[in-house]
């Protein structure tokens, strides 16, 4: 790697989420390599102020030189992404998608009307990055709607070992994320109604913090509604450690999105030997691969069949086990990196 420096500019770096994860990532695998990196953040948040530097500081900490590289993560509008276009530094993106905003539109339109904005900053940043990472081809695709750019598909690196899981004490079906429309949480619960009724002693953890209080409002409905209160508990945000055991407990993993642009949920729950039904759309597939069950319909009597028959068959479900334990490993930090430093020759220096 021929770069001096590569720092990373972000709307907001909170832990425990997919991009802060991995921004932070990207630093400190720099940092091993003998690179200056640091991170600058359009909005600071409290909880990693001291990992970040304000926007307003960037201009005396940046060196305005050729051979130090400015990485961009692309997820929302922010004021990142006017500074960046006035900067004579190499510019790269990393994009992790947007929302599409017309599943936002009916719940939240503030933020649909952001993600336009996000959208029209990104069509003026990819006519000035030299090149770009994706986290899954269906971004890349996705990016190009936006204009043409050389791009990189490299995932994110979440697989790690774990020790052998124990057999869970009662059925418990997981879903890990946010409490957002696009996330197909009314779906899972109108399945768990009919899986409910067969088999009263399931539970559904739905394990995330809510971005949408008119969509959390109408989950906590439906749950009344249904009569489901006793039977799916809502954690909301919970500590990497309370997710390790949630993982631990669950009989199966479960994910109805509408739109993912990777899903990192998935490769925690294969690589923690968790089987894995999912709906096949946007880049679950791709993210799953043959390491889970994959439907093509979600509707709640196909999703409600699915779940009992992984729930009642343990040679299938050990099947899904192995299977995405196996494919877990496409998604090490090892071979990331080594992807990664491939991916940043593409812009060297010239």
């Amino acid at each position: 790697m021929n770069w001096r420096a590569v720092h990373q500019f972000v709307p907001m770096l909170a832990k425990g989420d997919a991009i802060g994860d991995h921004v932070m990532w990207i630093r400190d695998h720099l940092r091993t390599r003998g690179l200056d990196s640091e991170i600058f953040v359009g909005t600071r948040h409290s909880g990693t102020s001291n990992e970040t530097h304000p926007l307003d500081k960037a201009d005396s900490r940046l060196k305005g030189t050729r051979d130090s590289l400015l990485l961009y993560h692309v997820a929302q509008a922010s004021p990142c992404a006017d500074f960046l276009m006035s900067r004579d530094e190499p510019l790269a993106l990393i994009f992790h998608n947007f929302t599409p905003p017309e599943l936002l539109l009916g719940w939240d339109p503030a933020a649909a009307f952001e993600i336009l904005r996000a959208q029209d900053q990104l069509a003026d940043l990819v006519e000035k990055a030299r090149f770009a990472i994706c986290d899954s081809a269906f971004n890349a695709r996705d990016l190009l709607s936006f204009g043409e750019v050389p791009c990189s598909v490299i995932p994110l690196p979440v697989a790690k070992d774990s020790p052998p899981r124990p057999k869970p004490a009662k059925p418990v079906i997981l879903f890990v994320g946010r409490i957002a429309p696009n996330k197909g949480i009314h779906d899972l619960i109108s399945a768990m109604k009919i899986l409910h009724e067969r088999h009263p002693d399931v539970e559904l953890r739905i394990v995330g913090g809510s971005t949408s209080d008119a969509y959390q409002n109408a989950i906590t409905g439906l749950l009344k509604a249904l009569g489901l209160e006793e039977s799916v508990s809502l954690t909301g945000w919970v500590t990497d450690e309370q997710l390790e055991v949630e993982y631990s407990r669950a009989s199966i993993f479960c994910s109805l999105s509408s739109h993912e642009g990777f899903g990192v949920p998935l490769v925690e729950s294969m690589s923690q030997g968790v089987p894995v039904i999912a709906h096949a759309n946007s880049a679950i597939a791709e993210t799953l691969g043959n390491g889970g069950l994959l439907l093509t319909d979600k509707s709640p009597s196909v999703v409600a069949t699915a779940l009992e028959r992984v729930l009642l068959d343990e040679s299938l479900a050990k099947r899904l086990s192995e299977s995405g334990l196996r494919r877990s490993k496409a998604f090490t930090s090892n071979q990331v990196a080594d992807a990664f430093d491939e991916a940043l020759e593409l812009g060297k220096p010239r």
